[in-house]
Order: C-alpha cells, then structure tokens, then sequence
C-alpha cells in the first residue's frame, strides 16, 4: 500500500529520512502547482531524483524548498537509473545547509509565514504584494497574475472606512469563479491568500489571523 500525504503535514526531510533509515526500496512522487517531483531509494539510499529541469542531487535541493505538495511513496520500484553517490545523510545535510546559506531573498524571508498559513486547511496559494502592486514573495513557482485588482479593493476599502471614521478592515474576502481571495495588510505589505471557494470565513478568519499573527 502506498504511503499518501502532503508535505505541510510531513515534511520532505522527515520522509527521506524515514525511507532511507528503514533501508527501503521506493519511489517518492511530489506533487506541486502541477509539477511532479521524484526521489528514488535503494535500500536505504538516495540514488535518483528528478525536479524538471535538473536531475541528480540539485533535483533533491529543489524539492527541499517547497512548501507544500502532494506526495505518494510507492515501495519496490527501482531507479531509472543513478545520478547519486553521496551517502543520504551527507546529502539532506549538504542540502539544508545550502537553503540555510542562500542569499535571503523575499521568497525565503516569508517562509515560515507561508508555512503556518498552509497550515489553515484550503489554503492553496499565497503572494504578498506592496502598495504598487509589485509581487515580492509568492508560495508558487507557477506566473501569478497581477493583484492589481485586489490591490484596487483593499486601498478603495481602507479610504471609505478612514472617511467614514473606522477602523481599518482587517480581512476582505473576494470570490473569484472556483476560488475565494482572501486579503489583509501584513506589516508595510498586502497578504491575497488563495483558497477553495467552498471554506467557510466564519471558521477560517480566526485560524488565518492566528497565523498571520
């Protein structure tokens, strides 16, 4: 029987550990934005991975950066072929110290705010944006599209309640065909969480500020 989940419950470190510490012979499939990823394990070692476009050991450092995706291990299949050598230890070492030393970026800056968003079940995407519209982090790989729209709402909503003498709106909600919006300021920036129109904001806002907080 397969092994099923998603990586904001079990993070991809956790797995290869637990697949090479128990010497299996296996197939890890990555599922995120509709890329798939794959590590392959022969008792007990790292011997292949795969991330379109790279192969090898830079595969297995790409798909260390994710955030969330679907994952599936499949035990019993064997590598392609083999494009790794180093010990699996040394290699998820080699890998989180090469997240750790890059050069903070906007992307790597909001990680751990990503990451307790995805936390909120629904969630599917997150981008934050400043006051210009200019995307200075996104949880996706995949080409958003401008906020500009949302940004529109949010500055529209924020200067009727100064006029009107109120608070500012903490939350907007904005559904969007499949998809509900949801948008808030975060520091000098804007958060437009994506998720599944079908969640219900009376459950969710408490859980997002939470987050957020």
């Amino acid at each position: 029987m397969a092994l099923v989940g998603n990586l904001k419950d079990l993070k991809l470190p956790s797995l290869i550990q637990l697949n090479c510490m128990e010497r299996n012979t296996a197939k890890l499939t990555i599922e995120h934005d509709g890329k798939y990823g794959f590590i392959y394990f022969e008792d007990g070692q790292v011997v292949h991975a795969e991330y379109e476009p790279d192969i090898g050991e830079k595969a297995v450092f790409r798909l260390l950066s994710l955030y969330s995706g679907n994952f599936k291990v499949e035990s019993g299949i064997r590598a392609p072929a083999r494009t790794i050598h180093t010990h699996w230890n040394n290699l998820l070492l080699d890998g989180l110290h090469q997240l750790d030393s890059q050069e903070e970026g906007q992307d790597r800056k909001y990680e751990h705010l990503f990451e307790r968003l995805f936390t909120v079940k629904g969630v599917e995407r997150i981008l934050i944006f400043d006051e210009n519209g200019e995307v200075v982090a996104d949880s996706s790989e995949e080409e958003s599209e401008s906020p500009d729209i949302y940004l529109f709402n949010i500055l529209q909503s924020e200067a009727l309640g100064a006029l009107m003498q109120m608070e500012r709106p903490e939350f907007m909600s904005v559904v969007a065909s499949s998809k509900k919006i949801v948008l808030t300021s975060y520091n000098q920036f804007y958060v437009l969480i994506e998720m599944n129109a079908k969640n219900k904001l009376d459950i969710i806002l408490p859980l997002l500020r939470q987050a957020l907080a």
